[in-house]
């Protein structure tokens, strides 16, 4: 099932918010637990920075929330551009969750073997064949990447691992990535997108032809789940009114 929901760029946080108050609540009401893949960027920062507030706190048992990272740089896990580091800084820091709650990607190590690692990490946690994440946040690039999947990478070709070391061509860097199929078995994917200049990428994306090698992100779609576009006016604003309505 895919839904797109178009807020203003005032707004899309309190909805993203409301949302991930709501799975939260959801999950730990039939499961015991809220299991979240998180996402770098600075509209999940937003996000996160307001699941701070006393009064949104409150509605969380955040003793039964484990995060978890779709992605991950190859860097420390004090380095500026560690996704790690930036959420620890805009919510984990204030929050009350358990650190066995909180399974980091242990970048300290080789690329290769922090995704070995890391997929032992979710197999210890998740039983069966894949992940069922309550919960994975992703972004969009505007090259049409998601997590660290992107444009002719070989991580799009993975259909075993859950877990993976990935090398961006176009950026001659590696990456640490959940797999294609690992997100989608999730319960839920929510994929948040600002800004206007990602626009041009969007449409192609939800009206264009289906190449996922061009275009990652169209290679997520849950197989038991739920797909959430949540778009601001801006990345939205070349998507024709039936897409939408």
């Amino acid at each position: 099932m895919q839904e797109i929901i178009i807020q203003d760029s005032k707004t899309i946080t309190h909805k993203a918010m409301s949302m991930f108050l709501a799975l939260a609540k959801q999950a730990i009401d039939k499961r015991g637990v809220f299991s979240v893949a998180l996402s770098g960027g600075s509209t999940p920062e937003s996000l996160y920075r307001a699941l701070c507030y006393d009064a949104i706190q409150a509605q969380i048992d955040w003793q039964k929330v484990h995060l978890f990272w779709g992605d991950e740089r190859n860097v420390p896990a004090s380095d500026p551009d560690s996704n790690y580091r930036m959420v620890n800084e805009a919510l984990m820091k204030y929050i009350a969750i358990p650190a066995e709650n909180v399974h980091r990607v242990p970048t300290e190590m080789t690329v290769t073997e922090a995704a070995i690692a890391y997929e032992k990490d979710l197999r210890l946690f998740f039983p069966g064949d894949w992940p069922r994440f309550d919960l994975v946040l992703l972004g969009m690039g505007e090259d049409g990447h998601t997590a660290s999947l992107f444009p002719h990478s070989e991580g799009l070709a993975d259909e075993k691992r859950w877990f993976i070391a990935n090398f961006a061509p176009k950026r001659d860097v590696w990456r640490l990535t959940l797999t294609k199929n690992a997100i989608n078995a999730a319960r839920h994917v929510l994929v948040l997108v600002k800004g206007a200049h990602k626009a041009p990428m969007l449409t192609k994306v939800l009206r264009g032809d289906f190449n996922p090698i061009e275009k990652p992100i169209q290679s997520i779609n849950p197989v038991d789940g739920q797909l959430t576009w949540l778009l601001d006016e801006d990345v939205a604003s070349l998507l024709p009114p039936e897409l939408i309505a």
